[in-house]
C-alpha cells in the first residue's frame, strides 16, 4: 500500500474549542482534523478555491476516531497526516494529535475518495490531486 509523505498542523486549544467540562468536546475533534487536512490542500494549491474552479474536491466516506487524553486550554497540540491508496479511487488519511508532552489525544482513520460535484460521483484523482493528496 503507497503511504504519503507526513504533513503536520499545529494548533493551540483555545476557550472556543471548550464544553461544559472544559475540554474539548468530542465532535470539535472532527473539525480540528479537518482543518488539519485543508490546510494541506491548502498549500498545495488544491483547496477550497481549486474545489470551486474545477468542481472536484476529497469527500469522505467513512472515519474512525479513538479518544485517549483530553485536550485541555492552552495546550498546543500537533496533527500529524499521511495518506495511504487503497485503490484507483479509495484513499485513508492517518491522523494522529500529539499535546506538546508528546502524549497522544486521539488517533483517527478518515477513509476518503475525490468526488465530482457535476456528475455526483467519486472518481480516479489526477497526477495533481494525487500531489495533492501527498503522493509524488
Amino acid at each position: 500500500m503507497e503511504i504519503s509523505e507526513k504533513f503536520f498542523y499545529d494548533f493551540t486549544v483555545d476557550q472556543d474549542l471548550l464544553d461544559d467540562y472544559g475540554h474539548v468536546n468530542n465532535a470539535r475533534y472532527l473539525d480540528l482534523y479537518e482543518d488539519a487536512r485543508w490546510d494541506i490542500l491548502n498549500k498545495s494549491g488544491y483547496g477550497q478555491e481549486m474545489v470551486k474552479m474545477s468542481r472536484k474536491g476529497p469527500v469522505i466516506l467513512e472515519v474512525n476516531v479513538r479518544f485517549k487524553s483530553e485536550l485541555l486550554p492552552g495546550q498546543k497540540i500537533r496533527i500529524e497526516t499521511n495518506s495511504r491508496r487503497k485503490n484507483d479511487k479509495i484513499f485513508y488519511f492517518d491522523q494522529v494529535m500529539i499535546n506538546e508532552d508528546g502524549k497522544e489525544a486521539s488517533r483517527a482513520v478518515f477513509t476518503y475518495s475525490l468526488f465530482d460535484l457535476e456528475k455526483r460521483r467519486m472518481i480516479k484523482p489526477d497526477e495533481g490531486w494525487l500531489k495533492a493528496f501527498g503522493f509524488g
